[in-house]
């Protein structure tokens, strides 16, 4: 896993309006494919929603208590309903990571399931380009690169901006 990691002229860059898409993946947790996670280099945190929470089949007693809220680029605070710790899988065999991912619990309206912050990203020491809507990771099997849906990525910005889920 020793390998540099590098984008360039052999990247694709996908053909998005004015390429300013964010990352969008999708990983895998809890035995379940958990799309639409969005990949947000200015976190400190990892989040995961309630109703996703709930949807895992998980349960509130698994979470344990946080005192701290948090607070966005908005400055309103945002009160947690815990924080678990799961197991996440990030790739395709052979060339994917699982890593423990101490997720913040937050109830609030997303048509994001989850957002995978610095922490997770650097537990992957993964590097992501937004140029190329991608992320890359070292795996024991090579480089993995795990590339964000752009029309997924429109669609999640689009409902942020009206407010709603999708």
């Amino acid at each position: 896993m020793d390998e540099e990691i590098t984008f360039g002229p052999r990247d694709a860059v996908p053909l998005t309006s004015g390429n300013h898409e964010t990352i969008v993946i999708d990983v895998v947790t809890n035995n379940y494919q958990v799309k639409k996670v969005y990949v947000d280099q200015g976190s400190a945190v990892d989040i995961q929603f309630y109703r996703v929470f709930k949807e895992l089949g998980l349960e509130d007693g698994q979470l344990t208590p946080v005192r701290t809220p948090l607070v966005g680029f908005t400055g309103l605070p945002i009160n947690s309903e815990g924080m678990i710790t799961l197991m996440v899988m990030v790739g395709q065999a052979p060339k994917c990571r699982t890593i423990p991912v101490k997720f913040v619990v937050v109830k609030q309206q997303s048509p994001y399931n989850a957002f995978v912050g610095r922490p997770a990203l650097n537990a992957l020491r993964a590097i992501p380009s937004s140029l190329h809507l991608s992320v890359k990771f070292p795996t024991s099997g090579g480089i993995a690169e795990v590339h964000g849906d752009p029309e997924v990525a429109r669609a999640c910005s689009l409902a942020m901006l009206r407010g709603q889920d999708i």
